[in-house]
């Protein structure tokens, strides 16, 4: 006797299933068009320089510099942990400090270097937060809050730069500066109707999910928070470059756009997009001593950390679960 096929699927669940096909191609096709256009640039910018014009700079770079980066670079990830910790009292846990802090560091940096943000950093939390009691939806939940709370923080530096520099955010798509004016104004726009809308505890429907607000003290720190952050993680490449022709508040801005487009490239760490947007954005700079100074920011902020993460993790895993 044979078993009765199973019914077609219905065409709502295959509009999704074409839908977020489709989106997955857009993704991929962006990630593809900035990668493409961030190896022209860097073809066209650094094809004159030789490798050891750039290792005498990096040679020559102030140890006051390479200190003030690393320090830097520790309070950025300890604001990282501050709306870890946020995440955690959204969904309501009950986690240590140290046992977030030891989660939320490894889950940030392993996204911060390997791309795909809600899948890294999701993974490192299943199986931190997983001993710990949280189940599956809390812990989806917290990467999902994390990962918004960095893009709120990333809008309201990115929307007050565009009004700061905004000649120079233009040129990334050598358009006229208005464009940038209204880009800025959206993005401000944006996020005044989230904190009104977040600091009334109500439900919001979504998906055919029903998600709570955060509430009037969750929602202002998790723009402010995450823009300290940013702030932070720009200075510490700040404090590495010679002779720039603007300040620290506006080349956190110009930090902060380049950060956004190497994430949407989903290139681990942005490698090359980031890069090709921060000379598109700094032509005043010599080459050599802007390529060395990102080389030094590359291992302070991103291997170093991935080094000491790693084995944080390791150890972590193996450590046997609390009854």
């Amino acid at each position: 006797m044979t078993e009765p096929s199973a019914p077609p699927p219905a065409p709502r669940d295959r509009r999704t299933v074409l839908l977020r096909r489709l989106r997955y191609a857009a993704e991929a096709a962006v990630g593809l068009a900035l990668l493409g256009g961030a190896g022209w640039v860097l073809h066209r910018e650094f094809s004159k320089v030789s490798l050891a014009d750039v290792l005498a700079e990096f040679e020559r770079l102030p140890q006051v510099g390479l200190l003030l980066s690393v320090l830097l670079t520790i309070a950025s990830y300890i604001a990282l942990l501050v709306y870890e910790r946020l995440g955690i009292a959204y969904v309501r846990a009950k986690v240590s400090l140290l046992r977030s802090s030891v989660t939320g560091f490894c889950a940030y940096v392993f996204s911060h270097n390997l791309g795909f943000a809600l899948i890294t950093g999701g993974s490192a939390r299943l199986r931190l937060y997983g001993p710990a009691g949280l189940s599956v939806g809390q812990i989806v939940l917290v990467s999902t809050f994390t990962a918004w709370t960095f893009c709120l923080g990333a809008a309201l530096v990115a929307g007050v730069s565009m009004f700061g520099e905004a000649d120079r955010i233009a040129r990334l798509v050598a358009g006229p500066p208005i464009v940038t004016h209204a880009a800025g104004a959206a993005l401000l726009l944006g996020l005044l109707a989230y904190l009104l809308l977040g600091i009334r505890r109500r439900h919001v429907e979504w998906r055919g999910r029903r998600l709570e607000t955060p509430g009037p003290v969750l929602t202002p720190l998790q723009i402010v928070v995450p823009a300290i952050d940013i702030a932070l993680a720009g200075l510490a490449l700040y404090v590495l470059l010679p002779n720039l022709p603007i300040g620290p508040v506006g080349f956190v801005g110009l930090y902060v756009v380049a950060t956004s487009i190497g994430l949407a490239s989903h290139v681990p760490g942005g490698l090359g997009v980031f890069e090709g947007a921060m000379v598109l954005m700094l032509p005043e700079l010599p080459t050599e001593s802007l390529l060395a100074a990102m080389l030094a920011y590359r291992l302070i902020y991103y291997l170093g950390p991935l080094a000491l993460a790693t084995t944080l993790f390791a150890a972590a895993s193996f450590r046997k679960p609390r009854r």
